[in-house]
């Protein structure tokens, strides 16, 4: 599609947390299925939890204990989960392969992250998996008004880097990512590796590995920056 030039501006890229950079999945199902466990509930598979993922944390507690015969407290059990994954959100999380030496590669771009994820705990992964330093800005769940798909992130870390619409990209692992960039009038990079689907989406580019999508970008804004 012509974007890949060394000709062009730097880049803003914008990175969705939970598979597009971190295998995040198994902390998020023991964390589900202790406070499933608070209720006698038994356990659920981690495909079941990740077909809940995306669409922030009050949707995943409800989309994993709807059905049930048990009266759950829905604001109970979000207080729960919150505990459990505050002890075990850094159990068997890591980054994706590539993850950290691409970023790295990336630098001479501005880098951010915007997750639906709680803010503080997102934050707190980026830390110990040693990539914090490398985002200007982290955003989740709590820090703006509306979650994704709404452009609010998008267009606060806009307006803090100071480059605007057409050079800038989100770049996640589902649909919501990729509703987000065209609510936001920015392009889209869709990574299949990860936790989601497209959905009715298509992303302007593709990506099967973080290494492609290193390769895609490195190119950009690099000579003369």
């Amino acid at each position: 599609m012509g974007f890949n030039s060394a000709l062009m501006e730097k880049q803003l890229l914008i990175f969705d947390l939970d598979g597009t950079l971190a295998e995040t999945r198994e902390d998020l199902t023991t964390s589900i299925n202790l406070m499933r466990a608070h209720y006698a509930l038994p356990p659920v598979d981690v495909e079941t939890v990740i077909s809940h993922i995306g669409s922030g944390v009050r949707e995943l507690i409800e989309g994993c204990v709807q059905g049930m015969d048990v009266d759950v407290d829905v604001d109970e059990a979000l207080a729960l989960y919150k505990a459990f994954y505050a002890e075990h959100m850094l159990d068997e999380t890591r980054l994706y392969p590539g993850v950290e030496e691409g970023l790295m590669t990336l630098s001479g771009h501005e880098l951010a992250v915007l997750s639906n994820k709680p803010g503080d705990p997102a934050r707190a992964i980026l830390k110990h998996l040693g990539v914090g330093d490398l985002f200007f800005r982290m955003l989740g769940g709590g820090d703006l008004p509306n979650l994704k798909p709404a452009p609010d992130g998008i267009e606060a870390l806009m307006a803090e880097s100071g480059i605007d619409m057409e050079n800038t990209w989100m770049i996640g692992d589902h649909h919501t990512d990729l509703e987000v960039a065209h609510n936001a009038g920015v392009k889209s990079g869709f990574v299949t590796y990860g936790l989601g689907h497209p959905g009715e989406f298509t992303a302007d580019q593709t990506w099967h590995g973080f290494e492609e999508l290193v390769e895609f970008f490195a190119g950009y804004g690099m000579r003369g920056a």
